[in-house]
């Protein structure tokens, strides 16, 4: 019962009523218990055995009569199945030579392994005309194909019957609603994927704060559609297009705008472009000291856009005042240092070629040597700042 459970459970989760997960976790438990209770009651059987041997044999020895041994039904079947020989008669089976005392019996395989392998000869040669010679039955590539074709017609006729009832998802259409049951669904799908980078109350983590007025790559419905079916490229966030239909997309950007103002405690400062419903965006306001420009080897470089820069892209793991955030990106204001030497060219090469095997991505695709270079005389700029909550010092200490 167990295994044809299994066998239909993926026809179960094509419904949307049904979590396939917890339809596994049900069968699993059902089998654990069903094997718990077989071992209990093979052990209960065992001691029964012996319980009832035990008292067939005082009977006989109280009688007087030498207790005889009668081999049960499994001792039976397991004599047949493995032609075995009992221990009476092992004298008819030993071999002439003698190793010191030890000598060997004549035991053959047991007749069950012989005609399993016998079965694995003749399966083989049905196999090979079944599935190479006359094609009567596709290889894995062709069931693959068969499969996808299948698939494939199966959406074109999903396709065919939203249109008949006029239910197509278009984006062209997509606008904001203040249906519940459209936030409540939008709801349950940033709480199951969208938290790990930009907190359960959005106020942003990896990603970025998703409830204040700037964006990073638009802020209208439509624009948050496309970042969620699309992705960044060179960033955490990936297209979503293969995982999440489009109606539960188009759930899910109506309720990251609806949570506009909730301003979460703790939230990451704002990023990207200022924009409003039915306004034009703007660049975030930058302060008079962000705009100050410093001098280094007789080349000016803008403190604003390095740290317009830093707080868009690298305050996700460095925290906007770059006390870094554990286990994801190092404190930038101490003077130790993780993965370069703490000079300009070192953090350079670092924003320039990432860190392997950690969340430091390269970034050279995406900022030209002159940006970078600018953000790392930024990074220097910070040293000795004082962060409000720094985590401990990583790496080696460096005096400059």
């Amino acid at each position: 019962m167990l295994m044809l459970v299994l066998l239909a459970s993926g026809s179960y989760a094509q419904g949307e009523s049904v979590d396939n997960t917890t339809l596994l976790t049900i069968v699993v438990v059902v089998a654990i218990v069903a094997a718990v209770v077989l071992l209990v009651a093979i052990y209960a059987l065992q001691v029964l055995t012996k319980l009832l041997k035990s008292e067939q044999d005082k009977q006989a020895r109280e009688t007087g009569i030498a207790p005889e041994f009668t081999p049960g039904l499994w001792q039976k079947i397991l004599r047949i199945a493995n032609k075995r020989v009992d221990m009476e008669d092992e004298e008819s089976i030993i071999l002439d030579h003698n190793y010191d005392g030890i000598r060997e019996l004549d035991n053959h395989l047991p007749p069950w392994w012989t005609y399993l392998f016998y079965g694995t000869i003749v399966f083989s040669i049905f196999y090979v005309i079944f599935y190479h010679i006359t094609d009567t039955l596709p290889l894995q590539e062709k069931e693959y194909e068969i499969e996808m074709a299948e698939a494939a017609a199966m959406a074109e006729m999903r396709l065919a019957a939203s249109q008949a009832a006029g239910t197509t998802f278009n984006l062209d259409n997509l606008e904001l609603t203040n249906d519940t049951e459209v936030l409540a669904s939008g709801a349950k799908i940033f709480s199951r994927q969208c938290v790990a980078c930009h907190k359960a109350d959005a106020g942003g983590l990896i990603g970025p704060n998703l409830t204040d007025d700037y964006w990073l790559h638009g802020g209208d419905i439509k624009s948050v559609y496309r970042t969620i079916s699309e992705g960044v490229p060179g960033t955490t966030m990936i297209a979503w297009k293969a995982s999440i239909s489009a109606e539960d997309m188009a759930a899910l950007s109506n309720y990251i705008k609806s949570i506009r103002g909730t301003n979460p405690p703790g939230a990451m400062a704002p990023q990207g472009e200022f924009y409003e419903e039915g306004t034009i965006s703007k660049a975030a306001p930058v302060s008079e000291s962000e705009a100050e420009v410093v001098e280094e080897d007789g080349k000016a470089t803008g403190v604003g856009e390095a740290k317009n820069t830093f707080v868009t892209v690298c305050s996700a793991c460095h925290m906007p005042d770059a006390g870094g955030v554990v286990g994801l990106g190092p404190n930038l204001t101490d003077k130790y240092w993780k993965n370069n030497d703490g000079s300009l060219k070192g953090i350079q090469n670092t924003i320039s070629e990432g860190v392997v095997g950690t969340a430091m991505i390269s970034w050279k695709a995406s900022y030209n040597a002159e940006q970078i270079e600018g953000l790392a005389k930024y990074i220097l700029s910070l040293q000795g700042t004082t962060p409000a909550n720094p985590i401990p010092p990583e790496g080696e200490l460096v005096e400059m």
